[in-house]
């Protein structure tokens, strides 16, 4: 035996105790979902319509449970359960997961004892894990006609029959008991809950606007979903691929709302990984580009990354932010300082307004389409879109604004472009003063 050896390997200690300092339980159980929705882009990218992931919480237990597929047994032998991504992995086809290990350091980071169970056409099994007994467990190998005792890092799995299962359709079955006791007490706290609602409402949210369904102790959730304006005003588009990373940019104006959500928003594959930024990591604060400032409130930027490949994007472990050392963000940063190099001065024009300043914002917003974050994705745009078009500020019609009320109300979109064609008119905003004003000529002859 060579002496002449210092060891290398790592430690199921560091996996189970290290590598889940870095996440939160929020960012865990995100994880977990992730891989939902990875399933729901394989049966049908384009729609998420009849599929759903259901989320159960309390102080005894953690439940994700869906209907998205599921995973083969080859893959939970080679790939799913392993600590990191073999070399000789098939492509992630548009995953968000990037490193494989994102389920079991969410599942480590949730609990002592876990099950997940997965049911697909051709397989239907279950792997039960008792961390601290995996933890200790070993196996002997030989090694240069010695025998030697290792770490056996492997699990087993069974497989089950649909008498003894809790899934009843294609899909993944993920239970967490004897919850870390820190995890016990979140999960008892009806403030972490509602957080953990709204986070999966705005990460999520695009997959929630491809009518995916998602409950948390079943209330179903919905999409905090980014609009930008695009009828009087039109948005910055460029799109373009670099290093097998396809990209798109847009940015435009958004509604005045809370200024905690303006800024630039970032997707990989479909993913939220940046909101709202207002940093120098967005291009805000840098040559030529002011410091974000209230005076900006409306800006809003949406950038897609996507690539097959997933190890090409620049994302971080955690997925709560972009590596902004390379290459391929260091590209697409150019069009998004040049997008808001375009939307700036429009801003400034606004301010210069003095007092109407904000009666113009809110004017705007009212007489605006919006355009939803997964039109954006998939709007056909041209080379010689590369600007913003600013609307024309009608300072007359400030001042005349102020003697009337906004009326909204929301109508199926089909129907409303039927009504929209058949009436004559240009705009859902025309559309709706047609409507209001035909009702006001029925009352009168009603009266006569």
């Amino acid at each position: 035996m060579d002496e002449n050896i210092i060891q290398g390997n790592p430690t199921k200690t560091f996996f189970i105790e290290m590598i889940t300092r870095d996440i939160s339980i929020k960012d865990a159980i995100l994880d977990l979902l992730d891989n939902s929705i990875d399933g729901a882009n394989i049966i049908n990218p384009l729609t998420y319509e009849g599929l759903y992931i259901n989320i159960t919480i309390s102080k005894d237990e953690f439940i994700v449970n869906d209907n998205c597929g599921g995973f083969s047994l080859d893959t939970a032998k080679k790939y799913a359960f392993r600590f990191g991504r073999p070399d000789d992995a098939p492509e992630a086809k548009g995953s968000v997961g990037r490193f494989g290990i994102g389920m079991k350091r969410a599942l480590f980071k949730i609990g002592k004892t876990f099950e997940v169970e997965s049911k697909t056409d051709n397989d239907h099994f279950e792997v039960n894990v008792d961390v601290n007994e995996w933890r200790n467990k070993t196996k002997t190998i030989k090694q240069n006609e010695v025998e030697k005792e290792i770490e056996d890092w492997d699990f087993r799995y069974v497989n089950i029959t649909e008498e003894n299962c809790n899934l009843s359709e294609n899909g993944t079955y993920v239970k967490v008991t004897n919850l870390h006791s820190e995890v016990a007490d979140l999960f008892e706290d009806e403030e972490f809950l509602s957080t953990l609602k709204g986070d999966i409402e705005r990460l999520l949210n695009f997959s929630l606007e491809k009518k995916i369904k998602i409950t948390l102790n079943d209330q179903e959730l919905d999409s905090k979903d980014i609009k930008v304006f695009n009828e009087q005003s039109e948005p910055y588009f460029y799109e373009g691929e670099k290093d097998g990373v396809k990209f798109r940019v847009i940015a435009g104006l958004g509604e005045v709302g809370n200024p905690s959500v303006s800024g630039w928003y970032i997707y990989c594959n479909d993913r939220l990984v940046l909101e709202a930024d207002k940093t120098e990591a967005t291009g805000w604060g840098t040559s030529g580009i002011p410091k974000w400032h209230m005076d900006y409130v409306m800006f809003r930027g949406i950038v897609f990354l996507d690539a097959e490949e997933t190890i090409n994007l620049p994302l971080t472990t955690t997925k709560k932010g972009i590596d902004t050392t390379s290459d391929i963000y260091k590209s697409v940063l150019v069009y998004m300082r040049e997008a808001t190099s375009n939307i700036i001065p429009f801003l400034k024009q606004i301010t210069k307004l003095g007092d109407e300043a904000n009666n113009y914002r809110k004017l705007l917003a009212e007489q605006e389409t919006k355009i939803s974050v997964v039109d954006m994705k998939s709007v056909p745009i041209s080379p010689e879109k590369r600007k913003f078009t600013a609307p024309e500020i009608d300072t007359d019609l400030i001042a005349q604004r102020k003697e009337f009320v906004r009326i909204a109300y929301d109508v199926k979109k089909d129907i409303a472009n039927k009504v929209k064609y058949h009436s004559g008119s240009k705009s859902y905003k025309e559309l709706g003063e047609t409507t209001f004003y035909y009702y006001i000529k029925m009352e009168d002859l009603e009266n006569e």
